[in-house]
């Protein structure tokens, strides 16, 4: 599609790709690489090769930072569980705040890395806060009455 889109823009043109793979970047590469036309085969390959992500044939599955997005969502989905069994009108603002750290997780590689050190710091200060809110309403006065149902 590229390749056609390049084309149809100025007769002649050549489109290319920037990447630098994570093996190469393992190897100390720290350069972008060039890949031209002669490469479109391979990228057509590994476009089918996405339906293996997030299975035991991923080529790239064990590499670090596949396994901590998937430790992300392990540790999110806890963290929504206790934002829920937590929750009181004083702590609503901050459950909010939390519930909205993911979007901080942004970029590839290294970039991404330390965006997740960057939400898992705000993420134990906000919930530090939480915690403390749902304790002051626990021993100052009643929790959200939830309404429950009839047996």
């Amino acid at each position: 599609m590229l390749l056609d889109t390049a084309a149809k823009v100025r007769p002649g043109a050549r489109a290319q790709w920037n990447v630098q793979p994570p093996v190469l970047r393992a190897l100390g590469m720290r350069r972008k690489i060039r890949l031209g036309a002669w490469f479109r085969p391979g990228l057509i390959a590994l476009h089918g090769m996405r339906r293996l992500r997030g299975t035991a044939l991923d080529p790239f599955g064990r590499a670090h930072v596949r396994k901590v997005e998937r430790a992300l969502l392990q540790e999110y989905a806890g963290c929504v569980a206790h934002l829920l069994a937590g929750l009181t009108p004083a702590g609503h603002a901050t459950a909010v705040e939390i519930a909205s750290l993911p979007d901080l997780v942004r970029g590839y590689g290294e970039v991404k890395l330390r965006n997740v050190a960057v939400y898992r710091s705000r993420l134990r200060e906000l919930t530090e806060r939480f915690d403390r809110a749902a304790d002051d309403v626990r021993t100052t006065g009643p929790r959200l009455a939830v309404p429950r149902s009839p047996p």
